[in-house]
């Protein structure tokens, strides 16, 4: 195998764990932020709601 194989290896494994880790990370960040939202001020989406573009 090639000198420069197992480093790059390594820089790629790094960058997946860091990926994986921000992904994580962010995600239970927004389950907390979810958990404190005021629900009762949600609306409920209706999808034939009907939009005014001006056109």
């Amino acid at each position: 195998m090639s000198e420069g194989f197992w480093p790059m290896v390594v820089i790629v494994a790094v960058v997946v764990v860091y990926a994986i880790a921000k992904v994580s990370r962010n995600m239970k960040k927004s389950e907390e932020q979810w958990r404190q939202v005021d629900k009762s001020k949600l609306r409920k989406w209706q999808d034939d709601d009907e939009w005014q573009d001006g056109a």
